[in-house]
C-alpha cells in the first residue's frame, strides 16, 4: 500500500476541519436539505480550488530542494581537501606601498617548487614577525578548509584558506 502523499494528507485535513467547524444540525446530512448540501459541497470545492496551487507550489519547491542536495553533497565531497604541506622556508620577505605583505617560501625538499603568500594590510599582521630564513609549518585544519601558518615555536600567525573555502566563504578577512 502506497503512503498518502503530502498533497492528498493537506487536503484531507482541510476537509476534517470544515467538517468539523460545521454546526451539529449541517454535520448529520442525511436529513439536511438540498441548500445545506449545495453550501456544504461549493464551500468545500471552493477550498479545494483556493487552496490547490498553494499546495502544488509547496510540493515542486519541495522537490526542487530535495533533487539539489545530491548535487550539493557530490560538490562537498569532491571539494579539495586541505593536506600535509612539508615545512617551508621564508626566501624573501617584502612589505608593499600598500602596506601588505608579500613572502616568498621555498621547500627545502624540492627547491625548484616555489610558493608565495601575500597577507593583506592590517595593524597586527603576521608577517611583520617574519624574516628571511624562518621556517614555517603548514598545519591542515581538522576540517580540512585550510592550513594554520605557525612558525618554528610553534605559534599560529594565520589560517591560510583553500581555493575552495575562500570562496565559499561569508568573510573577506582569515
Amino acid at each position: 500500500m502506497k503512503p498518502i502523499g503530502p498533497v492528498a494528507r493537506a487536503s484531507l485535513l482541510a476537509l476534517a476541519l470544515v467538517a468539523t467547524a460545521l454546526p451539529a444540525t449541517a454535520q448529520n446530512l442525511s436529513h439536511a436539505s438540498p441548500v445545506t448540501s449545495s453550501v456544504l459541497t461549493t464551500s468545500v470545492v471552493s477550498l479545494a480550488v483556493i487552496t490547490a496551487p498553494v499546495w502544488l507550489s509547496a510540493l515542486g519547491v519541495s522537490e526542487l530542494h530535495d533533487a539539489s542536495m545530491p548535487h550539493n553533497r557530490i560538490a562537498r565531497a569532491e571539494a579539495k581537501k586541505a593536506g600535509p604541506l612539508p615545512p617551508l622556508t621564508v626566501a624573501r620577505v617584502a612589505h608593499q606601498a600598500d602596506g601588505s605583505y608579500r613572502v616568498d617560501l621555498k621547500n627545502p625538499q624540492a627547491p625548484d617548487e616555489l610558493a608565495v603568500v601575500e597577507w593583506p594590510a592590517r595593524v597586527d599582521n603576521p608577517a611583520a614577525t617574519v624574516k628571511a630564513g624562518d621556517v614555517l609549518d603548514f598545519l591542515p585544519t581538522p576540517a580540512g578548509a585550510g592550513w594554520t601558518v605557525a612558525n618554528a615555536h610553534g605559534t599560529a600567525l594565520a589560517f591560510l584558506p583553500t581555493t575552495g573555502a575562500a570562496a565559499s566563504s561569508m568573510s573577506e578577512r582569515f
